[in-house]
């Protein structure tokens, strides 16, 4: 079984422009992600998906020189960008993490792995219903899952959310749900605007240098 993270992210983002590559306590956000994940004992590799933009030449140039592979594909069909890293990488079994989630915590992943292998499901999850932070969101589905998705989705939103489709069709797809012993989600652990980053800043600050925190020494 192939497990393989794929990471989406762009520099064209909207409300933070270039924000994968702003720095926090001197490195990118995207750099701080990425080697958090790698703590995963799951994962067998970590792709990052971006798109086949000159804007995002500098985001592949980072990641490349860090060690970690990038894909390049499509910036509007996310879908497509997805099952062309996995078909790349030979995936077995797709992680999906956002760029914009500098906190995800590899143990939050390799659970939510966990429990996709037991669940037999084709799409499992940590956000549905949302019970952990928002910021620590993790999805895993199986190869064969994505391969119906981009067979059957036409829809703009399909193409552009890589997991909707799946989620519109639960009589196609076996959809299993992981939650927390507490409602969290009201808890706001993302990075979309300056706010989310000076807050993501400041908790990497207050750990720094130590960049493998865990999300219960954040809560606490």
């Amino acid at each position: 079984m192939n497990i393989v993270a794929i990471v989406q992210a762009r520099m064209t983002s909207v409300r933070l422009p270039q924000k994968v590559l702003k720095p926090i306590c001197g490195e990118p956000m995207i750099g701080l992600l990425l080697r958090r994940l790698s703590h995963s004992k799951e994962i067998n590799s970590i792709v990052v998906a971006t798109s086949s933009s000159e804007e995002d030449d500098p985001l592949e140039e980072y990641v490349t020189d860090l060690g970690f592979q990038c894909y390049r594909g499509s910036e509007k069909d996310v879908l497509e960008r997805y099952y062309g890293a996995a078909m790349t990488i030979q995936a077995s079994v797709i992680v999906r993490i956002t760029g914009d989630c500098p906190l995800i915590d590899p143990e939050v992943v390799d659970e939510v792995i966990q429990g996709f292998k037991k669940s037999g499901a084709d799409y499992y999850s940590n956000r549905w219903p949302p019970t952990y932070p928002d910021g620590l969101d993790v999805d895993v589905f199986s190869f064969e899952a994505l391969r119906l998705t981009i067979e059957e989705a036409t829809e703009p939103a399909d193409r552009e959310h890589v997991i909707l489709y799946m989620l519109r069709n639960p009589n196609k797809f076996k959809i299993a749900n992981k939650e927390n012993v507490r409602d969290l989600s009201s808890l706001r652990w993302t990075v979309d605007e300056q706010e989310d980053f000076d807050v993501i800043s400041r908790i990497f600050a207050y750990f720094s240098p130590n960049i493998n925190f865990s999300w219960t020494d954040v809560l606490a």
